[in-house]
C-alpha cells in the first residue's frame, strides 16, 4: 500500500468516525475542535505561501479565526449583511496592521491574508453555525453532510483508481478522473435519497436531495481541485 493510500485509510477509518462524533455532541466541545482544525489549516496556507517574496501576518488571521468561530458559535444565524460587515473589518485592520509591519510586498501579504481567512475559516467555520442550527433534526443534517463528503470522496477514490483513464485537470490534480468524480457526485445523491426515503430527513424534497447532492458531491471536489492548485503554485 503506497503513502497515499495509507494516509486516506487512516483517514477515512480514524479521522472521519472522531469527527462524526464530535458532530454528534455539538456545543463548546465541537466548537473547538473546528477551530483548532481552522488554525491548522490556515496556518498550513500561510506556510505555502510564505518566502522571500511574502510574509503573511499570520497572527492577524489566528486571531480572527478566533472571533469568527465565536460568532459562529453565538451567532450561528449569520446574515449577508453581518457577514460583509466582519469581512470588511478585517480588510481594513489587515491594511493598517501590514502598513506597521513595514514588510516587502505589501499588496501580496494582505492579499494571502485575506484569501486565507476567506478559503479556510469563513467557509470551515460554517460547520459550528450549521451545527448549532441544526437542532430540530438532532443533528441528523450536519452529520449527514459530513457522511455524504466521506461516501463521495472514498468513492470518487476508489472508482478512480480502478476506472479513471480519462483525468479532468491532470495539471492541477493527475490523479483525479471524470469516473472517479462522476461516482462521487452520484454517491452523495444516493446517500441524501436514501436518508429522505428512510424518514431520517423527511422534510427534504428531491430538489433538496439534488441541492446538497450537487453541493457535497460537485462543491466539496472543486475544493481539493482548489487546494492541489494553491500547493503547486506554493
Amino acid at each position: 500500500m503506497n503513502q497515499l493510500s495509507t494516509n486516506r485509510t487512516l483517514i477515512n477509518v480514524i479521522g472521519i468516525p472522531a469527527i462524526l462524533y464530535l458532530l454528534w455532541r455539538g456545543g463548546p466541545v465541537f466548537a473547538l475542535f473546528i477551530f483548532l482544525v481552522m488554525i491548522i489549516g490556515l496556518d498550513e496556507f500561510y506556510r505555502m505561501n510564505t518566502n522571500g517574496r511574502q510574509t503573511p501576518a499570520k497572527l492577524t488571521g489566528f486571531i480572527f479565526s478566533g472571533l469568527l468561530a465565536a460568532y459562529y458559535f453565538w451567532l450561528p444565524a449569520v446574515t449577508l449583511l453581518q457577514g460583509m460587515i466582519l469581512l470588511s473589518c478585517f480588510i481594513i485592520i489587515t491594511f493598517f496592521l501590514e502598513m506597521s509591519r513595514d514588510k516587502v510586498n505589501p499588496t501580496r501579504n494582505m492579499g494571502i491574508n485575506i484569501l486565507g481567512m476567506m478559503y479556510v475559516p469563513v467557509l470551515l467555520g460554517s460547520l459550528i453555525a450549521l451545527r448549532n442550527l441544526d437542532t430540530s433534526h438532532g443533528a441528523y443534517f450536519t452529520v449527514s453532510m459530513i457522511v455524504a463528503i466521506w461516501i463521495c470522496d472514498s468513492a470518487a477514490f476508489i472508482f478512480g483508481m480502478k476506472w479513471g483513464q480519462r483525468k479532468i485537470f491532470p495539471r492541477v490534480s493527475p490523479n483525479k478522473s471524470w469516473v472517479g468524480s462522476i461516482s462521487g457526485l452520484v454517491s452523495s445523491f444516493i446517500v441524501f435519497y436514501g436518508l429522505h426515503v428512510q424518514g431520517i430527513l423527511p422534510d427534504l424534497t428531491l430538489l433538496d436531495v439534488a441541492v446538497f447532492s450537487i453541493i457535497t458531491g460537485f462543491f466539496g471536489q472543486a475544493g481539493d481541485f482548489a487546494e492541489s492548485l494553491l500547493k503547486r503554485d506554493s
